[in-house]
């Protein structure tokens, strides 16, 4: 007989338990690792007119026209990129059965002579099935975007509710990872190519807010690994006054003026990490503090913003770091963290698969197949406002005859290149022997640090 009476415990449904364990990414009801992954095709949208996105609560209104995305001729990204995505979806779903894993099993085999697979599951999702097109408004309705919009908007019908923009929804979805697909335009000069897009992280913002105010030499810009890549989408100015910029986006949500001064009101991209559904919001009331400004983390005043509240907490903790700013070990990544290093693997892949999986493409090489280019640098909202490691793609720049050309007809041989490389993401490969450029690392990335993190499961917690 027990010293003490047991207490009767309470009853738990079954519902319950198997919500739990679905949510458990390495304890899912099928008994192996279940990992989350969300497929993400570029924009999807139609070309409104006039504001369609980013809805700012501080002003009331849009602050940016819906970003509809490349178009060359006939082709247009966001249909070409839904297309490439949907087949990098279908081989991850065959994961889900044993029937499926067998076939699956035969894609991995294309690249690996391993004896054995490690048995995982994906639960595969897509932050869009289609594009405007086939959503039933047309072009001029004002509700054309509503499926599309990256930010949290007002329900037109009902000011008072928020609809959830893409950014909530996949942040809802507590993705492992989000591989993200997109095709870029070239500008003169340029012969295309594919690279990554990458945010850097708090720590280089601030390197550079120390820069801008004094605080540290010109020189050091320089020095930062970031500083030869970062995207320069503004005529007339030099990478370092884009940086200056970029930061102060990251920080107060502005532009500066060119004279380096003063915040371009007329550029506001609004406090982004306010404009999305997640547990790293500021408190109530802080529209109204934003609109009074002052020194703290509203400060128009560059010299009185401090970066406090619970999203600086977030971007100055340890996972923020490994995502976006650590070097990899065992690979060749030495800035951007766990984004550089699974966009540049999954790329890698692309490169190794289009010359594994098809003689004629391995025959005519570069000549066919588009290189690897230096990544995109920016405050790119994707990689920065989700908790999942972010695969973010330029797959090719679309006005590009060779990167259009491999694209449009090797799409299965690029979705099945992509589905080994996200698998080897998790588990990693020992790949057949290969002569070609820029072979994958085929290296697991340290998933098991997120899930330890001291507050919970970084994956899990950013709804809470």
């Amino acid at each position: 007989m027990h010293p003490y009476p047991r207490k009767k415990m309470k009853s738990i449904p079954i519902l319950c338990i198997l919500v739990f364990l679905l949510q458990t990414a390495s304890c899912d009801v099928w008994g192996g690792p279940s990992y989350t992954v969300v497929v993400d095709p570029g924009h999807g949208g139609a070309p409104a007119a006039g504001y369609d996105d980013k809805w700012d609560p501080v002003t009331g209104k849009y602050l940016s026209p819906y970003l509809y995305g490349m178009r060359y001729g006939k082709y247009e990204e966001h249909k070409v990129m839904l297309d490439l995505s949907r087949r990098v979806h279908y081989y991850l779903k065959l994961t889900e059965t044993e029937e499926g894993w067998k076939e699956f099993e035969k894609i991995l085999r294309q690249f690996s002579d391993q004896k054995e697979f490690t048995r995982i599951r994906f639960r595969s999702v897509m932050s869009r099935d289609e594009g405007w097109e086939k959503k039933g408004p047309g072009a001029s309705h004002p509700d054309v975007n509503e499926p599309f919009r990256l930010y949290d908007f007002p329900n037109r019908k009902n000011k008072k509710e928020m609809v959830p923009g893409r950014l909530s929804y996949i942040n809802s979805e507590k993705p492992y990872l989000v591989v993200s697909l997109h095709m870029n335009p070239a500008g003169p000069g340029n012969e295309g190519g594919m690279a990554a897009v990458l945010a850097p992280g708090y720590s280089t913002f601030d390197k550079i807010r120390g820069i801008h105010l004094k605080n540290a030499p010109d020189a050091a810009f320089d020095a930062l690994p970031w500083s030869d890549y970062w995207l320069i989408n503004q005529a007339g100015w030099n990478r370092k006054e884009i940086a200056i910029a970029d930061t102060w986006v990251y920080f107060h949500g502005f532009w500066v003026k060119k004279n380096m001064k003063e915040p371009w009101l007329e550029k506001n991209r609004g406090l982004r990490h306010n404009m999305i559904q997640w547990r790293y919001r500021d408190p109530a009331g802080w529209v109204e503090k934003a609109r009074k400004g002052g020194p703290g983390p509203y400060a128009m005043k560059y010299s009185q913003f401090r970066a406090e509240g619970p999203f600086w907490e977030r971007e100055k903790a340890a996972p923020e770091h490994w995502r976006r700013e650590a070097t990899v070990p065992g690979t060749s990544i030495k800035f951007g963290g766990d984004n550089h290093y699974a966009s540049d693997e999954l790329m890698r892949y692309v490169q190794y698969g289009s010359r594994k999986l098809d003689a004629k493409l391995a025959k005519d090489g570069k000549n066919a197949i588009p290189e690897i280019v230096d990544p995109f640098v920016s405050t790119y909202s994707l990689p920065t406002l989700v908790n999942a490691v972010v695969a973010y793609l330029e797959i090719g720049h679309l006005d590009v005859k060779k990167d259009r050309l491999f694209i449009l007809n090797n799409k299965d041989v690029i979705a099945r290149s992509l589905a080994a490389g996200i698998y080897s993401l998790f588990a990693g490969l020992e790949l057949k022997p290969y002569d070609g450029p820029t072979p994958p690392a085929s290296k697991p990335l340290n998933f098991k640090r997120y899930e330890e993190y001291e507050k919970g499961n970084y994956f899990n917690i950013v709804t809470d």
